[in-house]
C-alpha cells in the first residue's frame, strides 16, 4: 500500500493527524513524506503505521506519542506526567515578558510548572532566575530535563511542594506565574476525551467552579508577593475572570484582564 493510499483511505482521523501518525511510525519529516507519497509500505512498516493510527484514533494525544511539544519556539519533552503546553498559555508568557522588561534581578515563581514551559521560557528570555514548583515529582523530572535541554538549568530551581508549603514564611517573589487546574467538577465529564482520558487529572481538575487552587494561591499572596510585585494567572472561562479578579482584589492588588488572540479573557493580572 502506498503512503498516499494510507492517508486518503483513513476516514477516522483528520488528514493532519494521519500525516503526523505516518511520519511518527516511519520516522519521516513531513517534507520527506511528501516527497515519497508513492512509496510502498508493507510488513513491519505497515504494521507500525496501523498501530500509531489506532492509538491516535483511540484518543491518545500526538504530543504524548511523539514525546514533544512546541511552545514559544522551543521544543519541550512531554509525557503523561505533565499537561501538554497549549498555545493559549503563550499569552501569559508574553505578558510576563512585557512586565519584566530588562530587569534581571527579579525573584520569579512558576507555580504548578508541569513541563516547565512557563518558567523555562521566562528564564531563557530574561536571564532571571526562576523557581519552578510542582506537587508531582514525576512532572518536576520532566521540567528539569527540559531546562537542561533548553540551556537554562543554571537559572532554574525545581521544588516539589503543594503550592507554597515548602517555603518559609519570609519567602516572597516579585512575580508569581501560574496556569493552575481550572476545570470545574461539573465540566469534567464533558471534557474532550483526549484530554480527560490521557492528561493528568491533578493538573486539570479545579474543584467546584474550577476555583479551588485560585483561592489557595490568592490567600497566600499578601505574604508571598513582594511589594510592587505582580501575579499572572491563566483562567479557563469568562465566569472565572470575575471570581478570580475578586480574589486578587481582596488580596489588595490592582486587577487587569488580558485577552488572547481570539478576544477571550485568558489571564488575570494582579499588581501590588
Amino acid at each position: 500500500m502506498r503512503i498516499s493510499q494510507i492517508i486518503a483511505g483513513e476516514k477516522g482521523l483528520s488528514r493532519t493527524d494521519v500525516i503526523a501518525a505516518v511520519c511518527l511510525a516511519l520516522d519521516l519529516t513531513k517534507e520527506q513524506l511528501f516527497r515519497h507519497m508513492d512509496r510502498e509500505i508493507a510488513g513491519d512498516d505497515l504494521g507500525a503505521v496501523q498501530k500509531v493510527i489506532a492509538e491516535r484514533a483511540a484518543g491518545r494525544p500526538l504530543a504524548y506519542m511523539t514525546g514533544t511539544r512546541e511552545f514559544f519556539s522551543e521544543t519541550f519533552s512531554v509525557n503523561e506526567a505533565v499537561l501538554i503546553p497549549r498555545p493559549e498559555t503563550e499569552v501569559l508568557v508574553e505578558e510576563a515578558l512585557a512586565l519584566i522588561g530588562d530587569r534581571r534581578d527579579l525573584r520569579v515563581l512558576d507555580m504548578g510548572t508541569g513541563s516547565g514551559a512557563i518558567g523555562i521560557i521566562i528564564a531563557k528570555h530574561t536571564g532571571n532566575r526562576v523557581v519552578c514548583v510542582d506537587i508531582s515529582g514525576a512532572a518536576l523530572a520532566v521540567a528539569h530535563g527540559n531546562a537542561r535541554s533548553i540551556g537554562v538549568e543554571e537559572r532554574t530551581r525545581f521544588v516539589c511542594s503543594d503550592l507554597f508549603a515548602a517555603f518559609s514564611d519570609g519567602t516572597r517573589f516579585d512575580m508569581i506565574l501560574s496556569n493552575p487546574p481550572y476545570v470545574a467538577d461539573d465540566e469534567w465529564d464533558s471534557l474532550m476525551a483526549d484530554v480527560r482520558d490521557f492528561e493528568p487529572a491533578r493538573a486539570l481538575r479545579g474543584g467546584e467552579g474550577g476555583l479551588e487552587v485560585y483561592r489557595r494561591i490568592a490567600a497566600e499572596l499578601p505574604r508571598r508577593l513582594a511589594p510592587g510585585g505582580s501575579v499572572l494567572l491563566e483562567i479557563g472561562s469568562v465566569a472565572q475572570a470575575g471570581s478570580v479578579g475578586a480574589m486578587l482584589g481582596e488580596a489588595g492588588l490592582r486587577v487587569s484582564v488580558i485577552k488572547d488572540y481570539s478576544g477571550r479573557e485568558r489571564v488575570l493580572a494582579g499588581h501590588g
